[in-house]
């Protein structure tokens, strides 16, 4: 925590005193060299600094630790989730500032590889672009991935799977596929890894769409095709019924001529002006 000594040594971890009996530190972070204290227990929690608080290195000596090159405001974020184990409250900044403070915060936690930290940040860097945002969210999204592809190493796997997932995701919104798809160009056209990520995720994309749009078509063409058929049954069915009510009217026609012929050669017979 930042802030004087003293009033930090009696920090502790979870409210349950675990922290109690635990060396502080002195943690000079920045080229503003802003001055952070921290139990023991508590920095432990990242392999770098246990390496650092226990071995014999100056650092565990002295209780001092230098961090000239790290960004004093999102160590305190990653301090803060030391302590308190929950993300920082990015709410209160602008999305793009949220946006770039979430990629340094997750470089941070990868830098001293804290494994749920960059699990807890994962969600948010995410949502940095939903179906409901603008074309500018789009933008803050790949500059946010950019830094931190641009900051970790290439065995770093969190973020990249995270990446292409939202990536293909994204080309799904129609109504901010042209902005989409100028982004996905210009990350391609850089050529680093970022680029070949973006590239398996427009792949992948593009691939499952065909492969949907095929099979859409091909259930289509089943479900004319049955409407088809039973078109037919139907029409075949009418004219079965029509047949049938034909062959009954001239069954009909010919009982009638039969029974009429039969009645006119009677009346000839009876009639004397017949003879």
């Amino acid at each position: 925590m930042a802030g004087g000594k003293d009033a930090h040594q009696t920090e502790n971890f979870d409210g349950s005193g675990n922290c109690l009996g635990s060396k502080m530190f002195q943690l000079t972070v920045g080229p503003e060299r802003k001055l952070f204290y921290s139990h023991e227990a508590v920095l432990s929690q990242s392999p770098v600094f246990e390496r650092m608080c226990n071995g014999s290195f100056k650092e565990g000596v002295e209780q001092q630790i230098e961090l000239p090159d790290d960004d004093a405001n999102i160590f305190g974020c990653m301090l803060e989730y030391m302590y308190r184990g929950v993300l920082h409250d990015f709410e209160t900044s602008t999305l793009d500032v949220r946006a770039a403070m979430l990629a340094d915060l997750y470089i941070l936690a990868e830098k001293y590889q804290l494994k749920g930290l960059k699990k807890l940040l994962i969600t948010p860097l995410a949502t940095i672009f939903d179906g409901d945002s603008n074309d500018e969210c789009i933008g803050y999204f790949f500059d946010a991935a950019r830094t931190i592809y641009e900051n970790t190493p290439d065995s770093e796997v969190l973020f990249p799977k995270c990446f292409k997932k939202k990536v293909m995701q994204m080309l799904g919104y129609r109504n901010q596929l042209p902005c989409m798809e100028a982004q996905v160009k210009l990350c391609i056209s850089a050529g680093d890894r970022l680029a070949r990520d973006t590239f398996d995720a427009y792949c992948t994309h593009t691939s499952t769409t065909h492969d949907t749009d095929n099979r859409l078509a091909e259930e289509r063409a089943a479900l004319d095709k049955g409407r088809l058929q039973k078109q037919r049954h139907l029409i075949q069915a009418k004219h079965d019924a029509l047949e049938a009510k034909i062959g009954l009217l001239n069954s009909r026609i010919s009982s009638f001529r039969e029974y009429h012929g039969r009645h006119h050669l009677d009346c000839k017979i009876c009639d004397p002006a017949s003879h």
